[in-house]
C-alpha cells in the first residue's frame, strides 16, 4: 500500500458551506478512484507566500490517503485542475503510513 498527502488551496472568497462541499467532493473523488481517505484537516484561511490568480489568501486543506493504484495521483490532479474553487494543489508520496488520531479520522 502506498500513502499520499494532498494539500490544496481553495479560493478564500467562497462561503463555508461551499468549502465543505469542495472538501467532500475531493474525498469522494479519491474514493471513486480507488483510494481510501485516512485523514482530513482544514487548516483554515492563511496568507499565501505569493499571489495565486490575484488571491493573497487561501483556505488550506490537507488530505492523507492510501491506494494501490498509481494513476490516482494523475487523475486526482486532472480533477483538481477542473474545479474552479481550487486555486493550487500538490500531492506527495509518504514513506510510511501517517499517524492518524482516532477523533480526527475521516472514516467516521
Amino acid at each position: 500500500m502506498r500513502y499520499y498527502e494532498n494539500l490544496f488551496i481553495v479560493n478564500p472568497n467562497i462561503e463555508h458551506n461551499r468549502l465543505t462541499q469542495v472538501i467532500d467532493s475531493a474525498k469522494g473523488e479519491i474514493i471513486r478512484l480507488g483510494g481510501q481517505v485516512l485523514f482530513v484537516d482544514d487548516w483554515g484561511k492563511k496568507r499565501l507566500a505569493y499571489p495565486i490568480e490575484k488571491h493573497r489568501y487561501g483556505n488550506y486543506v490537507l488530505i492523507q490517503f492510501e491506494t494501490e493504484n498509481h494513476s490516482v495521483i494523475r487523475e486526482l490532479g486532472n480533477w483538481m485542475k477542473l474545479v474552479a474553487d481550487i486555486i493550487a494543489y500538490q500531492t506527495i508520496r509518504l514513506d510510511q503510513k501517517p499517524e492518524v488520531k482516532p477523533a480526527e479520522s475521516a472514516a467516521e
